[in-house]
């Protein structure tokens, strides 16, 4: 059985032994057990936070959102362990899917498919983590040509990941999310030293993992393609490039969103003098 020092927090192991057929689903005298390792407490607290998320959007108050990061972090980073993992979440999906995993995987799904990038934006406690890291005024300038080809990289991450798991059914790299060993309060000095090293990046840049790396973000980066809501300009925009300008993931381009970027964080609402800029349904868009 491949040992890590969690997937969500008190949970041993990842994958099943090699002599089982069915993945992600433990035996007992009663026959499989659907909720394991505390399961129906972190998909409660899950959907609590979606929910909360998807209010906080609507409202766009960056201020407050920040708030909900800090509480994010403290609640399912800390307390909970951290999770999703993102670089175990897509691979575990496969070998833990006759179990309650199967709900928690696809709470961010449905959530990227009504509102985008919500899990991301709001919810996930690593990319939390990277955001309040962040310092503006130490920000270094990378042109949007080269985030744009860096964010390629996800993808691949994301192809690689599940063409393994579906061909070995062990789970890869799963303590290598930032900041993992800190939640878990464990780690191999590989993981410690990726987590540091991506502290560090994230102190200059804005969210390093999140925009390159992580896989669980590309799958709702693809899905937030088909969201019913996204932040849309309407016929007040002036044009004028201030949420160009503000948007801290180059998500914006004059009024235009990039869905597969946007973490509705409510930064270019907050700075349009126009007030243009709100979440819009797919039917009333432009």
């Amino acid at each position: 059985m491949a040992q890590s020092f969690g997937g969500f927090g008190d949970e041993p192991a990842f994958g099943p032994p090699a002599e089982a057929r069915d993945y992600g689903q433990p035996q007992t005298e009663a026959g499989p057990r659907f909720f394991i390792h505390r399961q129906e407490v972190k998909l409660a607290l899950l959907g609590a936070f979606m929910i909360g998320a998807g209010v906080l959007a609507f409202l766009g108050r960056p201020w407050l959102r920040r708030v909900y990061l800090v509480v994010a972090v403290a609640v399912l980073g800390f307390f909970m362990g951290g999770f999703l993992c993102p670089t175990a979440a897509v691979q575990n999906v496969f070998l833990k899917a006759g179990t309650a995993y199967l709900l928690m995987f696809f709470v961010p799904v449905v959530g990227a498919l009504l509102m985008g990038r919500l899990y991301c934006g709001y919810v996930c406690p690593f990319g939390a983590l990277q955001e309040l890291i962040h310092v503006r005024k130490w920000a270094l300038k990378v042109p949007d040509r080269v985030w744009r080809a860096l964010s390629w990289v996800r993808y691949v991450v994301l192809v690689y990941l599940v063409a393994r798991v579906l061909v070995v059914h062990t789970v890869i790299f799963d303590g290598f999310s930032p900041f993992k060993p800190l939640f878990a309060w464990g780690g191999t000095p590989a993981t410690i030293a990726f987590s540091a090293l991506f502290a560090v990046l994230s102190a200059v840049l804005f969210r390093p993992f999140c925009r390159v790396l992580c896989p669980y973000g590309a799958l709702l980066s693809i899905l937030s393609r088909f969201s019913l809501f996204r932040v849309e300009a309407g016929e007040g925009c002036r044009d004028c490039g201030l949420c160009t300008r503000a948007c801290p993931v180059g998500a914006m381009h004059g009024g235009a969103v990039d869905a597969t970027e946007c973490l509705l964080c409510g930064t270019c609402t907050g700075v349009c003098r126009a007030g243009a800029l709100r979440l819009r349904p797919f039917w009333r868009r432009s």
